[in-house]
């Protein structure tokens, strides 16, 4: 006659643990805690900012509106929330944030373009193409734009536009010039009457007179210059006032 063996009392039923199963729970609890401490070490604190296509934008303004710590792990930072900081400066156009281990954020700009600097109550205001206020700062700043004057703005700030009809006159023209010639002006004039004088780094007088014909105006800059800084003339002044420009050069 054959007997049902029964469990001792007190054992539960089922597998036990094995030796060799046991241990590649352990190893890979070892592995885990290892990399959990070495993610949150100070290997991958920020070391190094990067911060590429500022042109205008000065850099601590950048990381100042970016808002990234001095000491932070770089797995810890949010990319996402750092560009939204960035999307709130109107200076800015478009940003994308990554990280590049083991220790770098690189920040990559569009900036919007400011085209005139123009005196305001608070010191000097950027525009950009629709007259958006920029930008205020208290001294002109070096900037490879030019300054309007004749016009102050008042008590406008960063975000409000511009609705005098002179200054946005102004930069229609300014607008339809490229980079090198934009750059070539360091100042443009807006006279009593409405008139409008430029004037390039070298001091030569532009005449553009009345708001009439603006972009041909800016093209006939463009051309103008171009061809005086090609044959290296020095020039008193350009009147584009009329159809037919005339240029008087210095004896």
């Amino acid at each position: 006659m054959r007997t049902q063996e029964r469990p001792l009392l007190g054992a539960r039923p089922g597998r036990s643990v094995s030796a060799p199963r046991l241990i590649y729970l352990l190893i890979v609890l070892i592995v885990l805690l290892a990399a959990y401490l070495f993610i949150n070490s100070s290997y991958f604190e920020v070391g190094t900012v990067i911060i590429e296509g500022n042109k205008f934008m000065p850099v601590e303004d950048v990381l100042r509106a970016a808002g990234v710590p001095e000491k932070v792990n770089i797995f810890r930072l949010n990319s996402t929330d750092i560009k939204n900081r960035l999307l709130r400066d109107l200076r800015v156009g478009e940003v994308e944030v990554f990280r590049r281990f083991p220790a770098t954020i690189v920040i990559q700009l569009k900036e919007r373009t400011p085209l005139a600097l123009v005196a305001s109550n608070y010191g000097f205001v950027e525009l950009d193409k629709p007259g958006t206020v920029l930008a205020a700062q208290k001294n002109i700043k070096q900037l490879n734009i030019p300054v309007v004057t004749g016009v102050n703005l008042g008590n406008i700030y960063v975000g409000d536009t511009v609705k005098e009809e002179s200054v946005l006159a102004v930069l229609e023209y300014l607008s339809a010039l490229d980079e090198d010639t934009l750059n070539d002006l360091s100042e443009v004039n807006i006279s009593a009457s409405g008139e409008l004088i430029a004037y390039t780094v070298q001091t030569a007088t532009i005449r553009l007179g009345s708001k009439e014909r603006l972009a041909e105006k800016a093209k006939l800059t463009k051309d103008i210059l171009q061809d005086i800084g090609d044959r290296k003339a020095a020039v008193d002044y350009i009147d584009l006032q009329y159809a037919s420009p005339y240029i008087k050069f210095r004896q």
